[in-house]
């Protein structure tokens, strides 16, 4: 079992395109972040791009990863209602 995981591992299987991993000084953000700097919501959204796009399974997303997503997504979708 160990063996294949390595394999695998090093064959680029389970990770997202690129390089594999969220930075680790990544910080967990909510939606009201994304809504005062708006700025930062694309290059989030190209991270939450780059993990839908791999072939991992959606739990070996980080949570991290995951919880910036939907509150990038959220934010977005806010801004784009409010007048």
């Amino acid at each position: 079992m160990a063996a294949s995981s390595i394999v695998l591992l090093l064959a680029g299987c389970g990770t997202p395109k690129g390089d594999g991993a969220p930075p680790a000084e990544m910080p967990v953000r909510t939606w009201q972040y994304y809504v005062a700097h708006p700025q930062e919501i694309e290059a989030m959204q190209k991270i939450c791009r780059e993990w839908s796009a791999g072939n991992a399974p959606a739990a070996s997303e980080p949570a991290v990863v995951a919880t910036n997503c939907r509150a990038a997504a959220f934010a977005k979708s806010q801004r784009q209602i409010t007048p």
